[in-house]
């Protein structure tokens, strides 16, 4: 028994000439249909509301950054001694949806995040026609910490840098102004929050120690007390009256004189270059399949005549 022959396998050659020929037919519709298409990006880019970035740099206190050795004696009695803030707790605390409701409801942010969304006299949110057709919203309505939290989520930008210790916060809005407020109200009611954390675990601590005084009779575990009073009092004055507790601002935000976004003539120019390398695959796919039924019309021929 003979083996059967071989089979060839033969792969279809990339004719680089053949598409340049269809492309040099077809070079003036390539362009004028991708110019088009860059013409109408670049339309409907400037209809598009230019967007101001303003950023912060800050950084937690020198003197913070370590834990003093006497308070690890609270941690003994069980009292919570609350660890000096760090670039973590910092990147945290930014990005926290409880800091961004509390900002939002002080300060009321939506003329300036929303701007022509945002009817001031009603206090509600004007839903684009996107929205209504596609039923998200029906109407008007006001908006609320959902709004702030999803809001926050595409505005405003925290980062981390391990490597220099600090933490940049920065806001997009329509408003160059804007923006760079807002920045400062974050950093503000981020302020105000340690603040706060800070004195009620001061005096939470206060509290436990003085009812451990009174209960202790050992005159050296007494000392060791009134020690660790004498150090929340202290932690409890630096609070209340430090300008930059909790961090220092190496950079404050400033009002920004150019736009972040959009990229106007680059989204054009991009448009422009995708869209001809598009079109001239269209051409090919056209012209190969033309080809294709040429070639299938024609071997039929010889059979009808038959």
């Amino acid at each position: 028994m003979e083996d059967p022959p071989p089979v060839e396998y033969r792969e279809d050659e990339i004719d680089l000439g053949s598409y340049f020929a269809i492309l040099r037919k077809a070079w003036w519709k390539v362009a004028l249909l991708s110019l088009a298409v860059g013409i109408v990006t670049l339309v409907v880019m400037f209809q598009m509301r230019n967007i101001y970035r303003a950023t912060a740099v800050i950084t937690p206190p020198v003197d913070e950054k370590k834990q003093l050795p006497a308070l690890g004696a609270l941690a003994s009695f069980g009292v919570s001694i609350g660890g000096p803030s760090s670039v973590e707790d910092l990147e945290s605390l930014f990005k926290s949806n409880d800091l961004t409701v509390r900002v939002f409801r002080k300060y009321n942010l939506w003329p300036i995040v929303l701007a022509d969304e945002f009817d001031p006299s009603t206090g509600k949110v004007i839903p684009a026609w996107t929205d209504r057709l596609f039923g998200n919203e029906k109407g008007p309505r006001p908006p609320g910490d959902w709004d702030a939290i999803r809001s926050a989520k595409d505005h405003l930008k925290v980062s981390l840098n391990k490597r220099s210790g600090t933490v940049s916060v920065s806001f997009e809005s329509p408003s160059p102004e804007g923006s760079a407020n807002i920045v400062r109200y974050f950093l503000e009611e981020g302020k105000n929050s340690l603040q706060e954390e800070a004195l009620d675990r001061a005096i939470r601590n206060k509290k436990f120690i003085q009812e451990q005084i009174g209960k202790t009779v050992d005159a050296l575990n007494r000392d060791r007390l009134y020690s660790l009073l004498g150090q929340e009092v202290e932690r409890e004055m630096m609070a209340r009256n430090r300008e930059q507790f909790g961090f220092r601002v190496i950079d404050s935000p400033r009002i920004p004189d150019r736009r972040s976004k959009p990229e106007k003539w680059l989204g054009a120019l991009m448009a422009t270059l995708i869209s001809g390398f598009a079109f001239s695959i269209y051409f090919f796919a056209r012209d190969r399949r033309r080809r294709t039924e040429d070639d299938g019309v024609s071997a039929t021929l010889p059979m009808e005549g038959r």
